[in-house]
C-alpha cells in the first residue's frame, strides 16, 4: 500500500513540476509575468489559514519570483535605491502624494515651507514633535517614520 502511495505522490508531483516548470524556474519576462498572475489568482483563492495548501504553493512560486528578480538589473537597482532612502523623507513624500499636499501643507505639523523643503532634501531631520503631530494628523504610528531595518 505504501509503495502505491509513494508512486502516486511521485507521479502527481512530477506532473505538477512539468506543468509548472516555467514558473518554478523563471527564465523569461513572459514566465515572470505568468507567475505574477498566478500568484494574484492564488491570493484570491487561498484562505487566510496556515493549513490551506494553496499557501504552500504561494510560498514556492514567491521564492521563484524572488530568485528571478534578484538577477534583474532594474529591479536590483530599484531595490538598492529603495533600501537607501531616508524613511522620514519617503513617508513625507507618500503623504504628499496621497493627500495632494505641497510643502505648505505641513505648516501646522512642521512649520515653514523652507523647513519642509530642507527636510525633504535631507538637510534637516524631523523632530520628535514633528513626528508626533504628523502621526496624529494622519493616524499613523510614529514607527513608520523610522528605518527599523537599520536598527
Amino acid at each position: 500500500m505504501l509503495a502505491i502511495k509513494q508512486e502516486s505522490l511521485t507521479n502527481s508531483f512530477l506532473g505538477f513540476a512539468n506543468e509548472a516548470s516555467n514558473i518554478l524556474h523563471i527564465k523569461s519576462e513572459a514566465s515572470y509575468e505568468e507567475a505574477l498572475e498566478i500568484i494574484e489568482h492564488l491570493f484570491d483563492e487561498a484562505e487566510d489559514n496556515i493549513n490551506d495548501p494553496l499557501n504552500d504553493l504561494i510560498e514556492i512560486i514567491t521564492k521563484s519570483i524572488e530568485e528571478y528578480e534578484s538577477y534583474q538589473e532594474d529591479i536590483v537597482r530599484f531595490d538598492n535605491e529603495a533600501n537607501n532612502l531616508n524613511q522620514e523623507i519617503s513617508v513625507l513624500k507618500v503623504l504628499m502624494e496621497q493627500h495632494g499636499l505641497t510643502v505648505s501643507g505641513f505648516k501646522n505639523e512642521i512649520g515653514s515651507k523652507s523647513l519642509v523643503s530642507m527636510i525633504l532634501n535631507g538637510k534637516r531631520n524631523l523632530t520628535k514633535g514633528h513626528i508626533a503631530k504628523l502621526s496624529k494628523r494622519f493616524s499613523l504610528s510614529p514607527a513608520v517614520f523610522f528605518n527599523l531595518k537599520a536598527a
